[in-house]
């Protein structure tokens, strides 16, 4: 008995290293494919989101539970069966007493007013139609947070790069400043400038590591990445797409955003079954046949054969002004859907132009820091190093030229991400690809 304990006990260490040798292959692919690549860039993330996203999940399996839904509302009610002892007499108790005593079988089958299945069906079709517009907007939306979250992660590591550069010239400006100033060339304000100046930078260095946190939590969630993986330096943030025409974008809404389609849908779920609460409200059938076996009695004037019956139970629906408030409910519910859909259009088209004219904004804002603001930032530093230098220049200029040139950076870096948050913004609400 001691001998097989411990034989089973000494067998436990290897049951358990082959479960591990069979389980590792499957947690090493899971482990590398959760690894993102390094520069990160956005196609991944896309890719990621559309097969890994929860909310897409989600909604995948609520379109085939509605698609599954589609059938049994166009069927019939299962055929009912039934037994009865029949006209057992209570003194007896048998079937060979009189000759009404048998085994009654019957079998009935329920049919509602013609095209109430119909309607009945076509309003579970619809519901169908529309949970599947609703997983492509939730894909689209999922997408348009994606690049959000990838182009704000992005900004905010360039920002912290931009910083960081700029800690480190200034660093070298209050050296030069305080060497000046220990050999009487200089003024202990300018070291004192300097001081603060690179301070209000580290503060910023701390807010950009912040932020780095915080867009990578949120598009860690987006794509389902295990907690633990940090996600490398995004990819460029520049975009080269041209800007589209708002108004082609506005006329072609109704039949290219899923979200409006899905509600078109719901307006045609809502009349199908306004018009089967109006059949409910007319006579339907039971139809029913049975069949008795019986025994020969004595006396029985048909020496035993069986008995065969058939019969209809028809429905009254006499209280009228039930199936009258039925009917009201589903035009009150038909009116709903459509002003959703009213509400919705009105809202989208708002967003659109809202992002319509940020995108615009932002590209014009990109264009002029490009070609203008920062070269010129940059080179009026550069003139206020040589004229520090020789002396021609204090040091509050020199300063202000590098405070400058670090706002016109991080403005040209806000405006490359603005602009694919405005142009994701603008996909999402009119349902297309623009790019």
């Amino acid at each position: 008995m001691k001998d097989s304990f411990s034989r089973r006990r000494a067998g436990r260490p290897v049951l358990a290293a082959i479960a591990l040798v069979a389980i590792f292959p499957f947690l090493l692919a899971r482990a590398v494919c959760a690894e993102p690549p390094s520069p990160l860039p956005l196609d991944w993330c896309l890719e990621r989101a559309e097969s890994e996203n929860p909310g897409i999940a989600a909604e995948v399996a609520a379109s085939e539970a509605a698609a599954h839904r589609v059938g049994p509302a166009g069927s019939l009610d299962d055929p009912r069966f039934s037994y009865e002892a029949s006209n057992l007499p209570v003194g007896a108790f048998d079937f060979t007493s009189t000759p009404l005593s048998g085994h009654q079988f019957g079998l009935r089958q329920k049919l509602p007013f013609p095209r109430l299945l119909s309607n009945r069906k076509g309003a579970a079709r619809a519901g169908a139609q529309a949970a599947g517009f609703v997983v492509e907007d939730r894909r689209l939306a999922t997408a348009s947070a994606v690049e959000a979250a990838w182009s704000e992660l992005g900004f905010a590591q360039r920002a912290l790069g931009i910083t960081l550069r700029n800690i480190e010239l200034l660093r070298q400006l209050a050296a030069v400043a305080g060497a000046r100033y220990r050999v009487g060339s200089g003024l202990q304000h300018d070291v004192l400038r300097a001081q603060v100046e690179l301070t209000t930078l580290h503060d910023q260095r701390l807010r950009r590591q912040a932020s780095i946190e915080a867009a990578s939590a949120r598009l860690g969630s987006l794509l389902d990445l295990p907690a633990e993986i940090e996600l490398p330096q995004t990819e460029p943030l520049a975009d080269d797409a041209p800007l589209p025409e708002l108004a082609p974008l506005v006329a072609g809404v109704d039949d290219s955003n899923p979200m409006l389609r899905a509600l078109s849908a719901r307006v045609e779920q809502a009349s199908r079954l306004l018009r089967a609460s109006e059949l409910e409200g007319y006579p339907d059938l039971d139809l029913g046949v049975g069949y008795r076996l019986r025994r020969a009695v004595e006396g029985d004037p048909v020496n035993g054969d069986d008995f065969l019956s058939a019969g209809l139970t028809i429905r009254l629906p006499v209280d009228r002004s039930k199936w009258r408030s039925r009917v009201a409910e589903r035009r009150a519910l038909v009116r709903r859907a459509r002003e959703e859909y009213r509400a919705a259009r009105s809202e989208l088209t708002a967003r659109m132009r809202t992002a319509h004219a940020e995108l615009f904004r932002a590209e014009s804002q990109q264009a002029l820091l490009e070609t203008g603001l920062v070269p010129q930032a940059r080179q009026s530093l550069e003139s206020s190093r040589s004229g520090y230098q020789v002396g021609r220049l204090d040091f509050l200029s020199l300063l202000d030229s590098q405070v400058q040139l670090l706002e016109a950076e991080l403005r040209l870096v806000r405006s490359r991400a603005d602009r694919r948050q405005a142009f994701a913004a603008l996909e999402a609400a009119s349902g297309e690809r623009l790019r």
